[in-house]
Formats: C-alpha cells, sequence, structure tokens
C-alpha cells in the first residue's frame, strides 16, 4: 500500500478541506432537519448518548457532541429547561448529577434518530451500498491513524 508523500497543490483536492466541506453541509443538514423539534445536532447528539447510557458523565457526554465540558453544561441546561431531561444527585454520591431522559426527551430522541437516518442517506445517495461501506471503512483508518499520532 502506498502513502501519499507530499500534499495536494490545490486547497479544493485536499482531503481534509472535502471532509470538512462535507461536515458542514451535514451539519446544516441536520439542524434544518432537526428545528421543527427545537434541538440542535449537538442536542440530539448528547440525547442520544443518554437514550444509550442514562449514568453517562457530563465529559463523555461532551465528546459525544464534539464540544468542550463547558458548553456541554450550557446544553444541559437548555435541555432541562426546554423538559427533556431531568438532573437529580446520585443518591449515594453526593457530587454525582445523574442526566435521564424525560418523556418529552425519549420522542426528541426518536425524532432526531429519524432525522440523523434521513440526512445520513441523503449523504450517501450517490454511493453504492459497498462503497458507503468502504467510505466509512477509510474514515475510521483515518481517524486512527490521526489518534495514532497524538499519542505518540
Amino acid at each position: 500500500m502506498s502513502t501519499m508523500k507530499t500534499p495536494p497543490r490545490n486547497g479544493a483536492d485536499w482531503v481534509g478541506y472535502n471532509l470538512k466541506i462535507t461536515q458542514h453541509r451535514l451539519r446544516q443538514r441536520l439542524d434544518a432537519e432537526l428545528a421543527p423539534f427545537g434541538i440542535t445536532a449537538p442536542q440530539n447528539a448528547v440525547l442520544l448518548k443518554l437514550a444509550g447510557n442514562p449514568r453517562v458523565s457530563n465529559a463523555d457526554l461532551a465528546r459525544a457532541a464534539f464540544v468542550t465540558p463547558q458548553t456541554m453544561q450550557g446544553i444541559l441546561v437548555n435541555l432541562e429547561r426546554e423538559g427533556l431531561i431531568v438532573r437529580t444527585p446520585h443518591p449515594e454520591h453526593g457530587r454525582v448529577i445523574m442526566t435521564e431522559l424525560t418523556e418529552v426527551g425519549r420522542k426528541a430522541v426518536a425524532a432526531g434518530t429519524r432525522a440523523a437516518d434521513m440526512v445520513e442517506r441523503q449523504m450517501l445517495s450517490a454511493l453504492s451500498a459497498e462503497e458507503a461501506k468502504l467510505l466509512r471503512d477509510m474514515l475510521k483508518r483515518c481517524a486512527a491513524a490521526l489518534e495514532d499520532e497524538e499519542a505518540g
């Protein structure tokens, strides 16, 4: 397998540039699809993460939504104010706050999942199933290669 020695000279040919354009358009479409439900893409990511693990830490929620812990605190305040989550002190660990979905939050998760699935299908509509799988696998490998560089 060959590795690329020099980056392309034209910015539009850079893989990273095209990834960023795709990510930006994906975020715009997802926000547009989520707007009728009163949630944003980061809020949707938090709700989806909570649906899978109601005892997840705020740090894990921040990583799932690609935001800082400080921004996550604001997201959680907004979600609680909108009645999508309930935050209560842990019965045994006073400093630990548990975050759980309300019934409204569970409905938002279902709507958010449908919206995310629809936007992803649209994004991948020009690809075959095999190409979509290859793209997903290659992106995972690229992310792992960058993660390895951070550790090393």
